[in-house]
């Protein structure tokens, strides 16, 4: 029977290859590692699904594996038992390969050090997420937030060189104006707006350049990558 914890460890670590004082060393650390001490003798039917995945970790780590592959580990958790998983995910980081499998994009960019993208069974980037936020950052693009009037918002980017496109729009008490220039220096044209709005003296709540994320970059590579496979399978087909 294996209702408990320990008892799978136990299971686990025997099917593995393990016994003895060795068995008993490993099954310690990995519950020392995975925090289930307070667990370890509760049938795992009435542990919370948080617990129970931790439990899974702890199995896959017997056996001191150079490579852990996790496939989905937080899905159904709370948002506390997340940021613990997420936690222990790094930890593991520094003595173990950790391959994380996740759809929750948000979370690899959290988490890992390299991502890759998968598209219909094709790799089409393996990159750091900074590196890959780098390739498709859109620099030319910076959006403003002030209590000034539309109206006026206009007159000091008219005095602006390189503004190929502006976009104007009133939230609440304030207007955003989203900017697009051709300049190869957005800073230059920050700087620029910047002092149009002092020169005016009006305030500039925000400013900021167009960040994409990683949620970004999966659907533009992988759209990209679709209508590759597309036009080919269609040139194929004539």
């Amino acid at each position: 029977m294996t209702d408990t914890p320990l008892e799978y460890l136990k299971f686990v670590g025997e099917a593995k290859g393990l016994n003895g004082p060795e068995l008993r060393e490993q099954i310690d650390r990995v519950i020392q590692q995975t925090k289930i001490e307070d667990v370890k003798n509760r049938p795992i039917s009435s542990l919370s699904k948080g617990y129970k995945q931790r439990v899974g970790i702890a199995q896959a780590l017997l056996g001191n594996p150079r490579v852990i592959i996790l496939d989905e580990p937080t899905v159904g958790l709370d948002p506390i038992q997340i940021i613990e998983i997420r936690d222990l995910i790094r930890e593991l980081g520094r003595d173990h390969t950790v391959i994380f499998s996740s759809h929750i994009l948000s979370e690899v960019q959290a988490i890992c050090d390299q991502v890759l993208i998968i598209s219909r069974g094709k790799l089409v980037a393996f990159d750091q997420p900074e590196n890959l936020e780098k390739l498709l950052l859109a620099p030319n693009e910076i959006t403003i937030t002030s209590p000034a009037r539309e109206e006026e918002i206009k007159d000091i980017l008219s005095h602006i060189n390189h503004l190929v496109d502006v976009t104007i729009k009133k939230e609440g008490a304030y207007t955003k104006a989203h900017i697009k220039t051709d300049h190869e220096d957005v800073y230059e044209i920050s700087r620029q707006i910047f002092f149009g709005f002092a020169e005016k003296n009006k305030a500039l709540l925000e400013m900021a350049l167009k960040k994409t994320d990683l949620e970004d970059i999966f659907i533009e590579l992988t759209e990209k990558s679709n209508s590759i496979e597309a036009r080919e399978s269609k040139e194929v087909d004539q």
